[in-house]
């Protein structure tokens, strides 16, 4: 398949979208479930193709989600949550860096997106992740593939991507930085319950917010992965 460039002409970046988790929460497949007439997978293709070369879908059900249209890759590493799908990402792409969301992130901000982007190739640290007020967001990310190695060996013993955050040491947004690129906070918010989808829906038509009632964007404590 080919690459797309961007307008460097620089094929940098591999998009991830990691669709691997169980869904128990929500009962049904988040990648195909449609929230304002569209399936959660594309919000975050669409969301990701102007930065990437090429997106993936890491799934457990590449069946399932022949009709997207996008190319699939089957987990090396199922059921072991989001830092599964992000080995299969690191071990398949052809490019230095992976820019990782979750499917369950419909509404991504592209200007948080693009300044993650921007780090790859300008830092020395192997990831570059976000500071939001519930703490570090392993996604969306950036992911060098240099990675690959450490993360198999932290799947070891463990699978949070937070946990994996405190090994790799990776780069920072700061919280001020973040709240400047998407200030909603909308790129954090996980749909991961029936009740989430309410809300989502809401919001799009205009009336209701991404906030929980604690006054916080999306699911305390998720990483993505349910």
């Amino acid at each position: 398949m080919q690459l797309r460039t961007g307008k460097s002409g620089a094929a940098r970046l591999t998009g991830a979208i990691l669709a691997g988790g169980f869904s128990r929460r929500l009962g049904q497949d988040k990648a195909a479930l449609q929230l304002g007439g569209k399936p959660l997978t594309l919000w975050v293709n669409e969301a990701l193709a102007p930065l990437v070369t090429i997106s993936w879908l890491i799934t457990n059900q590449p069946l399932a989600h022949l009709a997207f249209g996008l190319p699939l890759m089957t987990d090396l590493r199922p059921f072991q949550g989001p830092a599964g799908g992000l080995i299969t990402a690191l071990f398949s792409a052809r490019t230095p860096w992976v820019l990782a969301a979750a499917v369950d992130n419909p509404f991504l901000a592209p200007a948080l997106l693009a300044a993650l982007a921007a780090r790859a190739g300008h830092t020395s640290r192997p990831a570059v992740v976000c500071r939001s007020p519930r703490g570090l967001e392993p996604f969306p990310g950036l992911y060098s593939v240099r990675l690959l190695p450490a993360l198999q060996n932290f799947l070891q013993t463990d699978r949070r991507p937070t946990r994996f955050l405190e090994v790799c040491r990776p780069q920072i947004l700061s919280e001020t930085e973040v709240l400047a690129l998407d200030p909603e906070g909308r790129s954090f918010f996980n749909l991961n319950t029936p009740w989430d989808l309410h809300r989502a829906e809401a919001w799009l038509a205009g009336t209701g917010s991404l906030r929980d009632s604690s006054g916080r964007v999306g699911n305390p404590g998720s990483t993505s992965g349910d």
